[in-house]
C-alpha cells in the first residue's frame, strides 16, 4: 500500500523592491532601479504617474511599460526617466508610482505596487534664490582658490632662493617642496570642483531663466578659461617634480623644474585674479538683465489689472445708470472690488521682490566701481506709494480712483525699464569701445618696444668686450623692461575686462618677463652669448604678443560689426573663405614675398603681418578639431598646428627659406585632405540623422551597481539550461540573490 498527500501551495503576490533618485539640482529627471520576483513569473512592470498643479489638480496623466524578462522569477530592472515631455512648470507636483504584475493565468493576474513618491518642482523664486545662492558659492569658490595660489606662489620663490647655490639638498628642503607638491595637488583638486560647479551653475541659468545672447556667450567664455586653468603641461611638471624628488635628483635639474613651476604659478595666480574679476562682472551683468525682465513682468500684470480695474468702473456706472439696481449687483461689484485689491496686494509684494533686487544691484555696482544709473530708491518708493493707494481705493470700492494711481505706476515701471535698458546697451558699447582702444594703445607700444629690442639688438652685435657702450647699453635695456611693465599693466587690466582674451597671452606676457630679466641679469655679468640669446628669445615673444593681439583686435572689430547681425549667423557662415583656400592665400603673399627682394622695415612689417594670418588660420583650426575631439573623435590633420607654428617662428625671425615655401605646400596638401575626409563624414552624419538631446550628467553610482548586475545575469544565463527543475531553479535564484546582497 502506497500513502501520499497533495500539498496546494498558493500563488503568492510578486515583489517589489525601488530605489529612487531624483535630479533635484536641475530637475530634468528621475532615475528608479531596483528587484521584481515571483514564486512562478512575471508578466509586466509599469511605471504610473500623474501632475498636480500648485493647487493639487490633476493636470495630466500618464504610464510607461518597464522592460522585464517573462521566463526569470526573479530580476533587476532600471528606467532612467527623462521628464522633458511632461514639460514641469514651477510649482507643480509630480506623483508616481510603479507596479508588478505576475502571470496567473488561472485566477487572474496580482499585482503589487510600490510606495508613492513626489516629485515638486519649486517655485520660480526658491529656483532664483538657489542660482543666486550657486552664484555667491561659486565667487567664493574662486577667492578661495586665488589666495591658495598666491600663497603657493610665495612658497615656490621663497624655495627658489634657498636652493640657490647648493650643491644638495637637506631634509627641510625636500620637506618644502614635498609641501609645495601637496598644496599643487589640492590647488589643482580644488580648481576641478570650481569647474564643475560653475558649469552646475550655468546649467540651472540656462534651465530656469532666460538670459541675454551677450552675457550667454561670456559665461561660456568664463567656463572655457577656468577648463585652461590647469592644462596638461602643468600636470607632467608636478609629476617630474615627484619623481626628481624621490630619485634624489642634481639640484640643477630640480632648479631648472622650480623655474617653470614657478612661471607656471605666476600665471595661474594672474588668471584667478582675473576670472574673479571677470565672474563677479558678468554676475553683475546677469543681475541687471534679470532685473529688466523682472520690471517688465511687473508693467505686464499691472498693466492687465487695470484692465479688469476699467471693466470694474463700467459696471459701476452701468449699475448707477440703472434705476433697478438691485442689492445683489451692488454686493457683487464690491466682491470683485476686494478681489481686483488683493490682486493689486501681490503685485505690491512682486515689485518690493524686485526693489530688492535693484537694491543688491546698487551694492555691487558700488564694490565694482561701476557708475551705473541704477533706479534709486526714490524711484521705487512711487511705485509702491501708488500701488498702495490703487489697493485702498480698490478695498473702499472705489475703481475710478484707483485706476490713476495704477497708471501712474505702470509709467514709473516702464521708465525704470527704459533706464535700465538704455544702461545695459551703453555699458555694453562703452566696454567695448574702451577695451578697443586700451587693446589698439598697447599693440602700438608692443610695435614700438618691438623696434627698440631690434635696435638694441643690432648695437649689441656690434660691441666689443670692453666697449664702454656695455653698461649704457644695459641701462636702455632696463628702460624697455620699464616699459614692457606698463604694457603689462594694462594687459592685465584688459583681461579683466575682456573675457574672450584667451589666457595664452598671460603666458606669453611672463615668457616675456622671465627673458628680460635674464637678459638684465647677463648684462651685469657680462656674459656675450646668453645676452644675444636672451634679447632674441624677448624679440620673439613681444612678436607674438604683438600678433596674437592683433588677431584679437580683428575679432574685436568682427564681432562689434557683426553685433545687429548676431540673427544672421548661419548665412554668413557660409559665405567664409575655408581654411585651405586662406592658406593658399597666405602661401601665394609668402613666395611673392621672397621673391620680390623686399628689405628694412618694410620687410619686417609685411612678415609681422603673415606670421599674424598664420596664426589666426592655426587658432581657427585648433578650435576645429577641439570641437571634432569633444565628439569623441580623433583629432582632424594631426600636428599640422605644430607645422604651423614654425612657420610663424621663421616669419617673426625673418627666415624666408626654400624649406619654409616647402613646408607651406606641404600643409596646404594636408588641409585640403582633412577638409575633404571632414566633407565625407559631415555626408555620413547627414545620413545617420538627427539624434536626440542628451545631457550630460553622471548616472548615480547605486543605478550604476544595478546595471553590473543587470549584465552578470544576462551572461550568467546564458549558461544555465532554459527548463530546470524547482530545486535547482531555487538555487539558481537563491544564487543571484546572494550576488545582489553581496
Amino acid at each position: 500500500r502506497i500513502s501520499y498527500r497533495i500539498d496546494v501551495i498558493k500563488d503568492q503576490y510578486p515583489q517589489l523592491s525601488v530605489n529612487n533618485f531624483r535630479d533635484s539640482i536641475l530637475y530634468q529627471r528621475i532615475v528608479l532601479g531596483g528587484i521584481v520576483s515571483d514564486d512562478y513569473g512575471l508578466s509586466k512592470l509599469t511605471l504610473q504617474f500623474h501632475v498636480k498643479s500648485s493647487t493639487q489638480q490633476k493636470v495630466s496623466k500618464g504610464s510607461v511599460n518597464l522592460p522585464i524578462g517573462a521566463n526569470q522569477i526573479q530580476q533587476s530592472f532600471f528606467y532612467n526617466w527623462r521628464l522633458d515631455s511632461l514639460k514641469l512648470k514651477p510649482g507643480e507636483y509630480l506623483e508616481y508610482f510603479l507596479q508588478v504584475w505576475d502571470n496567473d493565468g488561472v485566477n487572474g493576474q496580482k499585482s503589487t505596487r510600490s510606495s508613492v513618491y513626489t516629485f515638486y518642482v519649486p517655485e520660480k523664486d526658491q529656483l532664483v534664490g538657489e542660482i543666486s545662492k550657486s552664484q555667491s558659492q561659486t565667487e567664493q569658490k574662486i577667492e578661495q582658490s586665488y589666495s591658495k595660489a598666491r600663497e603657493l606662489q610665495k612658497q615656490i620663490e621663497d624655495a627658489q632662493q634657498k636652493m640657490k647655490g647648493k650643491q644638495s639638498l637637506d631634509w627641510q628642503d625636500k620637506k618644502k617642496l614635498e609641501d609645495i607638491l601637496e598644496q599643487k595637488k589640492n590647488l589643482e583638486k580644488m580648481l576641478n570642483e570650481l569647474k564643475e560647479q560653475n558649469k552646475l551653475l550655468e546649467q540651472k541659468k540656462d534651465a530656469f531663466t532666460e538670459q541675454d545672447e551677450r552675457i550667454r556667450e561670456k559665461a561660456e567664455q568664463i567656463q572655457k578659461l577656468m577648463e585652461e586653468l590647469l592644462d596638461d603641461e602643468t600636470r607632467k611638471l608636478l609629476q617630474e617634480l615627484e619623481r626628481l624628488l624621490k630619485e634624489n635628483a642634481d639640484t640643477n635639474q630640480l632648479q631648472r623644474l622650480m623655474d617653470k613651476l614657478n612661471k607656471d604659478s605666476k600665471n595661474l595666480e594672474k588668471e584667478l585674479e582675473r576670472t574673479l574679476e571677470l565672474f563677479k562682472q558678468m554676475q553683475f551683468e546677469y543681475k541687471v538683465d534679470q532685473a529688466i525682465k523682472e520690471l517688465g513682468k511687473n508693467k505686464e500684470e499691472q498693466k492687465a489689472l487695470l484692465e479688469k480695474t476699467e471693466s470694474l468702473e463700467k459696471e459701476q456706472e452701468k449699475s448707477n445708470k440703472s434705476r433697478n439696481q438691485d442689492k445683489g449687483s451692488e454686493n457683487q461689484n464690491a466682491e470683485k472690488s476686494k478681489e481686483l485689491a488683493n490682486e493689486q496686494e501681490k503685485l505690491k509684494q512682486d515689485f518690493k521682490k524686485t526693489e530688492e533686487k535693484l537694491e543688491e544691484l546698487r551694492k555691487l555696482s558700488e564694490e565694482l566701481k561701476n557708475n551705473d544709473e541704477i533706479p534709486d530708491q526714490d524711484q521705487t518708493q512711487e511705485v509702491e506709494d501708488s500701488q498702495q493707494n490703487s489697493q485702498q481705493n480698490l478695498e473702499k470700492g472705489k475703481p475710478s480712483q484707483s485706476k490713476g494711481d495704477q497708471q501712474k505706476a505702470i509709467k514709473k515701471m516702464e521708465q525704470m525699464q527704459q533706464q535700465m535698458e538704455s544702461m545695459q546697451n551703453s555699458m555694453s558699447m562703452q566696454m567695448d569701445m574702451q577695451n578697443l582702444e586700451t587693446l589698439r594703445q598697447i599693440i602700438h607700444g608692443l610695435i614700438k618696444v618691438s623696434h627698440d629690442q631690434e635696435g638694441l639688438m643690432k648695437q649689441f652685435s656690434e660691441l666689443q668686450a670692453n666697449d664702454p657702450r656695455f653698461n649704457a647699453l644695459a641701462q636702455q635695456q632696463l628702460k624697455l623692461k620699464d616699459d614692457v611693465k606698463v604694457l603689462e599693466d594694462s594687459l592685465l587690466a584688459l583681461g579683466k575686462r575682456d573675457p574672450m582674451m584667451g589666457s595664452f597671452i598671460t603666458r606669453e606676457v611672463t615668457e616675456l618677463n622671465d627673458r628680460l630679466d635674464k637678459t638684465i641679469e647677463a648684462y651685469w655679468e657680462r656674459r656675450r652669448p646668453q645676452i644675444s640669446t636672451e634679447m632674441q628669445f624677448s624679440m620673439t615673444s613681444i612678436n607674438n604678443l604683438a600678433l596674437m593681439l592683433d588677431s584679437h583686435f580683428d575679432m574685436m572689430m568682427n564681432m562689434m560689426a557683426n553685433a545687429k547681425a548676431s540673427g544672421k549667423k548661419g548665412k554668413q557662415k557660409g559665405s567664409q573663405p575655408n581654411l585651405s583656400q586662406m592658406q593658399q592665400q597666405l602661401n601665394n603673399k609668402i613666395e611673392q614675398l621672397k621673391n620680390s627682394g623686399k628689405g628694412g622695415r618694410e620687410l619686417s612689417e609685411d612678415l609681422a603681418e603673415m606670421a599674424a594670418e598664420q596664426e589666426r588660420i592655426r587658432r581657427a583650426l585648433q578650435e576645429m578639431q577641439k570641437k571634432i575631439q569633444e565628439k569623441g573623435m580623433g583629432p582632424p590633420g594631426g600636428d599640422l598646428s605644430e607645422r604651423m607654428e614654425e612657420t610663424e617662428i621663421d616669419l617673426v625671425n625673418k627666415k624666408l627659406t626654400d624649406q619654409l615655401i616647402q613646408r607651406q605646400r606641404d600643409i596646404l596638401t594636408r588641409l585640403l585632405e582633412t577638409e575633404k575626409a571632414l566633407r565625407e563624414q559631415d555626408m555620413d552624419e547627414e545620413r545617420k540623422g538627427e539624434r536626440a538631446k542628451d545631457y550630460d550628467k553622471e548616472v548615480p553610482k547605486a543605478i550604476e551597481d544595478y546595471l553590473r548586475l543587470k549584465e552578470k545575469e544576462v551572461e550568467l544565463l546564458k549558461t544555465v539550461p532554459l527548463k530546470l527543475y524547482p530545486f535547482y531553479r531555487k538555487e539558481v535564484n537563491d544564487y543571484f540573490k546572494r550576488i545582489r546582497e553581496n
